[in-house]
């Protein structure tokens, strides 16, 4: 039985083009919670009350009213993992499954659930970086970025083909029963982007062609990207065009990218 929607009013301050939003975005839809959106410009200087909203100036942002909670007064939550867990707790069962009653239940929700951020912290610590010195590589040196695809595809084969691993007729998402997860949320966004990076030309197509051949990621990653959660706040076009941008501006060494 699916869990009713929590009493709450939600703005996401946010930007399209960044993919820690994008991952705010895909929850939102999953979880049906209807949202307002407050853009902010990541290419000028924070106005001050974006500031008081958030101090470090980055996005997503997100704040929500509630008669449940602190009188109605406007709550602030920020970085998108944090953001991520707090959606999931206020639809308990849907984006990470909820400890019930009962020992069973209880160890093995506990059980996924520790799966679940342990896969989400091999993506933050071991593999999400690689894969945008990919293109940063590619941009340097003129070649596709091929040493740094190879770094980047071991470290997946490494690090997360393994949590992949599933028995036969095991579905291939983390949720429950087969459903869409924070795992696979926090990954997409991500992985959609490496893979239009390569459908352009920015990196070479050895980068998407070796993922997908994985054997356990690869059909994970191809089901992951089809999303329409995640497709819903991706405008390919777009996106295209503003890294083409992007990597002219890191070539005259206007741009300079945290990875």
């Amino acid at each position: 039985m699916s869990s009713p929607l929590p009493n709450i009013d939600i703005t996401l301050y946010s930007n399209p083009g960044c993919p820690y939003v994008h991952r705010v975005f895909t929850a939102l839809h999953e979880l049906n919670l209807p949202f307002k959106r407050v853009f902010i410009d990541l290419e000028t200087p924070r106005p001050e009350w974006y500031l008081k909203i958030n101090p470090r100036g980055t996005v997503p942002a997100l704040s929500f009213t509630s008669p449940e909670h602190n009188g109605g007064a406007v709550t602030i939550v920020n970085e998108s993992l944090v953001i991520l867990q707090f959606l999931a707790d206020l639809v308990p069962g849907r984006l990470l499954p909820a400890v019930l009653t009962g020992e069973l239940k209880t160890v093995h929700a506990a059980a996924q659930r520790a799966r679940i951020a342990f896969f989400i912290d091999a993506w933050g610590t071991k593999v999400g970086g690689g894969l945008t010195k990919v293109l940063l590589a590619a941009a340097a040196n003129g070649d596709g970025g091929l040493e740094a695809a190879e770094a980047a595809v071991k470290a997946v084969q490494t690090e997360i083909d393994p949590l992949l691993v599933r028995g036969e007729g095991e579905p291939l998402f983390f949720g429950e029963d087969g459903r869409v997860s924070l795992a696979e949320i926090t990954a997409a966004p991500f992985l959609l982007r490496t893979f239009a990076w390569a459908d352009a030309g920015f990196t070479t197509p050895k980068l998407k062609e070796q993922l997908l051949a994985l054997p356990n990621f690869g059909p994970w990653a191809r089901e992951v990207v089809k999303l329409e959660t995640l497709l819903k706040e991706f405008d390919r076009e777009t996106f295209v065009e503003k890294t083409a941008v992007k990597i002219q501006q890191f070539k005259e060494g206007s741009w300079k990218p945290k990875v």
